[in-house]
């Protein structure tokens, strides 16, 4: 059994690893954050049932494998990202056409929210989720919406 402290030091300790595993397997950016989250939700639950070994980081692991896959399957994601234009897109210079780009293929509460997402770190996506009454789950799945149109829209 691994109690409340052991998993809290557990999480602390393999967050990190685990959030580049999922990026790495995801390339997106908010869907490895959910799926990391999912990972150490999956470890508090079970944690009764967990012995703190060896085998544990494997464990981690593994279920970062399934959650993944089920992210993926679920979502019929598009593992492209838009996080590599990241830097064009928040660029506000007046001659950045992708900006301008983005405003003509989105609604301007989409782009607005697109380039909040994008400059903000997960704390404060936690907030814009409480501004809009929303939970952050919904706020991913809002923005997967949003970018599966920039990533359709920018591989014609």
């Amino acid at each position: 059994m691994i109690d409340k402290e052991t998993c809290e030091i557990i999480i602390e300790k393999y967050y990190t690893d685990v959030y580049k595993f999922c990026y790495n397997r995801l390339r997106n950016i908010q869907a490895a954050e959910e799926c990391t989250q999912d990972v150490f939700l999956l470890l508090f639950q079970k944690r009764a049932r967990l012995e703190f070994s060896e085998y544990l980081r494997s464990w981690l692991y593994e279920s970062a494998v399934r959650i993944c896959n089920k992210y993926i399957s679920k979502n019929n994601m598009i593992t492209e990202d838009i996080d590599k234009y990241a830097d064009e897109i928040c660029d506000t210079t007046p001659e950045n056409s992708l900006r301008k780009e983005i405003y003509e293929i989105l609604d301007h509460d989409d782009a607005d929210l697109l380039l909040e997402y994008i400059e903000a770190d997960y704390g404060q996506r936690k907030k814009i989720a409480k501004r809009m009454n929303i939970t952050l789950k919904t706020l991913y799945r809002r923005v997967d919406r949003i970018r599966e149109k920039v990533i359709v829209y920018l591989s014609k």
